[in-house]
């Protein structure tokens, strides 16, 4: 989005989604872990958007220097859940913890992902919009 376009939608059909509610958590299981995260997304009118995709990049903030990426579509109630590649909890390629952002939210026709509308962080900043672009997910 340019700098000169109005977060409100004027002259076109198009619903402002937003990432309503995004948990995160990371699951341990012996000597791995994985960060998880589920997001709900909604228009601005609160209904529960369908058939969004989502693509989220991560990358390891350690030393081991691994990245990709992982796309999911939301269900019927507006919910999808990303799960992360297990990393080692010790060793010389331990990961203690992963940096996620969002790649794309693709609402399809009708729809138009507008990341300040997002659920607020700690500090008060919507996540992953452009002041918040990145998520740390920490081993616990």
């Amino acid at each position: 989005a340019s700098p000169t376009e109005s977060p409100t939608v004027d002259n076109s059909s198009d619903i402002p989604v937003r990432i309503a509610t995004l948990k995160t958590k990371s699951i341990q299981k012996r000597n791995k872990w994985f960060p998880k995260l589920q997001f709900v997304l909604k228009d601005t009118n609160k209904a529960k958007i369908s058939g969004v995709t989502i693509t989220l990049a991560w990358m390891d903030v350690d030393e081991v220097t691994r990245n990709g990426t992982v796309t999911k579509t939301t269900n019927n109630k507006g919910r999808a859940v990303l799960k992360l590649p297990k990393f080692k909890t010790s060793g010389s390629k331990a990961v203690n913890n992963v940096e996620v952002s969002v790649v794309e939210i693709d609402g399809g026709n009708g729809y138009n992902y507008n990341a300040e509308l997002n659920q607020k962080d700690s500090d008060q900043c919507p996540v992953f919009s452009n002041n918040c672009p990145v998520k740390v997910i920490s081993l616990d």
